[in-house]
């Protein structure tokens, strides 16, 4: 991989950010030079942002409202009534209006970015669609581990097509009373197709559980079923969102439902990288340091990436921290839940297995000159180090 390629990344990012034709075309030839010289992952990552700026660009409010003009529905106003449990009179969704949802896009890699972004564009060319006979995918089944972006993904889709989101709230469509969950579910999707919105089935797998699990009774069968019908009703009135961190427990006719399914992976340790510039902002760390607390996090969320962020906060600004080594050897140690038990381990108990592990790591290529940054001694005293270390272990 390119020593500084995160840097261009970065910074081509920034530049897409407002691009005009000189900027795009530059960062074209670079990515064509990137490919001739075969750095074909980091080519294919400028790809993706290329292709997301496009997409952007063709996403202009005008355009936008233009396709819109061809859906059927009500608008949805701020003094619309939103249906409620008739038991407990507890309110089945909330509604966020386009201004309410995030501006921001969220961060993965390459691939899920193109994916992601053909998912708006059709939407954004809907009357171009229909004059060929065709529609946008009108389902999107979201999943993967907990805290990856999964729910900021859907309300930024909405954000993008620029319409309100009816978020279904768990707790007003689950019921103890027998049918009850059915007929919420029921009203929801009624009131769902009524109005010009996008669904988002949040915690999507409480409603919609394998109809053969041993430990659910009859009740879960009917209530998948009614979702089942529901999402038939659906198809050709609005775009649904389903959101899980569990897709093991979905029951297979559920999957059938949506046209589109989204696995949204941890970051890889170049996202990584990426969410944390992002999120320890206005603090300033050099590359070498914040690698470091990318490989400190490896194998863990955004959501992880913006806690570490908050912590690093506090350490340096609140209780007045400088030494970023130890800073994190007293996160692993506050947070061991979150950490690989032999990982936190070496952290904590020896810098001479500490510096050895980072070392021998392959995917962030530490040199020995960061690391004697980081530990906070001259490279000369930690190749010292090195060699009695390595003169112990023959004895």
């Amino acid at each position: 991989m390119l020593k500084y390629f995160s840097i261009v990344q970065a910074l081509s990012r920034s530049a897409l950010a407002t691009p005009n034709e000189a900027v795009t075309h530059q960062i074209r030839r670079l990515k064509e030079s990137l490919e001739k010289d075969g750095f074909a992952k980091e080519a294919k990552s400028l790809e993706a942002l290329l292709t997301a700026s496009e997409s952007s660009l063709d996403m202009s409010p005008s355009k936008i409202q233009r396709s819109f003009v061809v859906l059927k529905g009500e608008e949805v106003t701020p003094k619309t009534s939103i249906p409620v449990d008739k038991e407990t009179s507890t309110p089945l969704a909330e509604i966020f209006f386009p201004d309410d949802l995030p501006e921001k896009a969220p961060m993965f890699d390459g691939n899920i970015q193109l994916a992601i972004h053909s998912i708006v564009n059709e939407w954004s060319k809907f009357d171009q669609l229909l004059e060929i006979n065709a529609t946008p995918a009108s389902s999107c089944l979201i999943y993967g581990a907990p805290g990856t972006g999964k729910t900021h993904l859907a309300k930024w889709i909405a954000k993008q097509i620029g319409l309100p989101v009816v978020l279904a709230r768990l707790e007003g469509l689950m019921s103890s009373y027998l049918g009850t969950t059915s007929r919420n579910i029921g009203n929801l999707f009624a009131f769902a197709n009524r109005y010009k919105c996008i669904l988002l089935l949040d915690e999507f797998d409480a409603i919609a559980k394998l109809r053969n699990d041993p430990q659910e009774v009859g009740e879960v069968k009917r209530v998948v079923n009614t979702l089942l019908q529901s999402l038939d009703s659906r198809h050709e009135k609005g775009f649904t969102i389903g959101v899980t961190n569990h897709e093991s427990l979905l029951d297979p006719a559920i999957w059938r439902r949506f046209d589109i399914q989204v696995e949204i992976p941890k970051p890889s340790p170049e996202v990584m990288i990426q969410l944390l510039k992002n999120f320890i902002t206005p603090l300033e760390f050099n590359e070498s340091e914040i690698k470091f607390l990318a490989w400190c996090l490896d194998g863990s969320s955004g959501a992880d990436a913006e806690m570490l962020s908050k912590w690093l906060k506090r350490a340096f600004v609140l209780e007045k921290k400088s030494n970023i080594v130890e800073v994190m050897k007293q996160f692993a140690v506050l947070n061991s839940g979150r950490k690989k038990k032999k990982k936190r381990n070496v952290m904590v108990h020896s810098d001479e297995d500490f510096i050895n592990m980072l070392l021998n790591d392959k995917v962030y290529s530490f040199k020995q000159k960061d690391l004697a940054s980081l530990f906070g001694m001259t490279p000369s005293t930690l190749s010292k180090q090195l060699s009695k270390f390595k003169d112990s272990e023959k004895i």
